[in-house]
């Protein structure tokens, strides 16, 4: 008696992506930090013992003194030697030790705030210059009566002729909207609808056959598969394939041949 099978289950791709992340092995609820549990197994309860290395002893060591330090000075005096004594400066550096000149217009103790001339007090300006000094003066913008505060609204400028025109009928065929094309579809929704008879559809053995993915048997079976045999060396191109591997005469550019020095 043969037996009777099912249809295939169909495979939902939406369900296994919908699947959550399996937890891992060893996962424990409510954890509260990574650090609580200390994978330091402890040999000893003595502390640990630090052994320098000879770098950081030699860094460990106290900056040494000068050759020439003396401990216990007698005198912070230093001697001069006779030669030092008896030299005598150059111009330059006579230049060098003098002091910095003051300004010529500096007065010792002078006050603070600046001291203004008389007769500047008593200047007075010309014509040219109150014009100058006059600020700028800026127009207004034009509002809206009562409404004092919205600067943004602007009194209307249109004449009256204009609000009480009539439109053309050219302006009233351009003031139409655009319609949309005789083969627009509004927007596809998020789910698609298969067709119940694609659903139900099955696969030809050709079909099946370009779907599986192509085998590299030759590769397993003999791993040296592209290997250039020695005839394949050694052979040699006919003349029509000598004759197609010629370059065209118009892209040849003869070399400039340079001639050598006497």
């Amino acid at each position: 008696m043969a037996t009777v099978l099912g249809p295939p289950k169909r495979y939902n791709r939406i369900a296994e992506l919908a699947r959550p992340k399996p937890l891992p092995a060893g996962h424990i609820e409510d954890k509260r930090s990574v650090y609580s549990e200390s994978k330091i197994v402890k040999k000893s309860l003595e502390p640990t013992k630090f052994i320098l290395t000879p770098r950081l002893d030699q860094l460990c060591q106290p900056k040494p003194y000068h050759s020439n330090f003396a401990q216990d000075r007698p005198t912070p005096i230093w001697e001069v030697s006779p030669g030092a004594r008896t030299a005598s400066a150059s111009t330059a550096l006579e230049n060098l030790s003098k002091p910095k000149s003051i300004h010529k217009d500096w007065v010792e103790g002078g006050p603070v705030q600046t001291v203004v001339k008389t007769g500047a007090l008593k200047a007075v300006s010309s014509e040219r210059l109150g014009q100058l000094s006059v600020p700028k003066k800026g127009c207004s913008l034009p509002i809206r009566e009562g409404t004092c505060w919205d600067y943004s609204e602007w009194t209307s400028e249109i004449s009256p002729a204009a609000l009480k025109a009539a439109p053309s009928p050219r302006v009233e065929a351009l003031a139409q909207m655009k319609e949309t094309h005789s083969s627009y579809q509004p927007p596809c929704p998020v789910q698609s609808i298969v067709n119940p008879k694609t659903l139900k559809a099955k696969a030809s053995s050709h079909i099946g056959q370009l779907a599986r993915p192509k085998d590299r048997k030759e590769l397993e079976e003999n791993p040296n598969v592209w290997k250039v045999s020695s005839g394949a060396k050694n052979a040699q191109a006919s003349q029509r394939v000598s004759d197609l591997s010629v370059p065209l005469a118009r892209k040849v550019r003869a070399k400039k041949v340079t001639a050598a020095p006497s």
